[in-house]
């Protein structure tokens, strides 16, 4: 009986990094392996998740990226190299759920620095995109980032009481914070609600525990620029926003430009971004 435990507590492991990390799972069973035959020679408590972080952490830096841009053509987003594109939280990459193709991480950047010359100091700051290896591999929650053409980008917000621009969004995960319907706007979230799809507003969950929204408001000025940056890139094919989104930030001649459908997850915290 404790033997089945054992492989039980170890496949739930197994199945729980490899959905978050993807190669979280084998690092786990090599991790296995190595502290069985240490603890032969020199028998040291806990040591299995000392090796799983190290071996991990060595494989994401330096043996995950080459692999990818060898047999999938997925590079990872800059992390610390670039102060104008960065993640929203350093998780994001070390979980590797940053890969993308270079066409696109070189179309993030184009508007990353193009954002400069309005707004010095507003950064790109993305969310998940996709894993490193095998095409149509699912990125869970998400839908459809499964071949490095996807990714999910943060809006920009501002302090309630002063105005002033704030770095990053304010939830840690980047998801959540809603940039809800005005009075008069579409409520496309609620009529999804309506129709039976309770779940588009589940990512309020994910990081609502990590700030109080009466503290923010929306910055509709630099996200209006961001995607109107993105839709004109000849690289970019389709932004994934809110309705009432698209026509309060005047965007409504970029057919690009859409909804992402009452199937997904509500799409006015982020915008989801891909390649033609």
């Amino acid at each position: 009986m404790k033997t089945f435990f054992r492989i039980f507590r170890h496949s739930l492991f197994f199945g729980f990094l490899t959905l978050l990390t993807q190669i979280g799972g084998l690092v786990w069973l090599l991790s296995l392996g190595l502290n069985h035959w240490i603890q032969k020679y020199r028998p040291l408590k806990g040591l299995r998740w000392g090796i799983f972080f190290v071996l991990y952490t060595l494989a994401t830096l330096f043996v995950v990226p080459p692999l990818a841009r060898m047999y999938t053509r997925r590079v990872p987003l800059p992390v610390f190299s670039n102060p104008h594109l960065e993640p929203e939280n350093v998780l994001f990459a070390f979980f590797n759920r940053t890969y993308v193709r270079p066409e696109l991480r070189k179309a993030l950047e184009d508007v990353a620095e193009q954002m400069q010359t309005k707004y010095p100091g507003a950064a790109i700051w993305y969310m998940d995109a996709n894993f490193p290896f095998i095409e149509g591999y699912p990125l869970e929650p998400h839908l459809s980032h499964r071949d490095g053409k996807k990714i999910d980008l943060s809006f920009y917000w501002k302090s309630a009481k002063t105005g002033a621009p704030v770095l990053k969004n304010p939830s840690p995960t980047g998801y959540g914070l809603w940039a809800e319907p005005l009075p008069g706007e579409f409520d496309y979230a609620q009529h999804c609600i309506e129709k039976g799809n309770w779940y588009i507003g589940y990512d309020e969950q994910l990081g609502d525990w990590g700030y109080d929204k009466n503290d923010y408001c929306f910055d509709a000025e630099r996200t209006q620029e961001m995607l109107r940056l993105l839709a004109e890139h000849p690289s970019i094919g389709k932004i994934l926003i809110q309705p009432h989104l698209k026509k309060r930030l005047n965007l409504e001649r970029f057919d690009g430009i859409r909804s992402q459908g009452c199937h997904a997850a509500r799409h006015d915290d982020h915008a989801h971004v891909q390649l033609k």
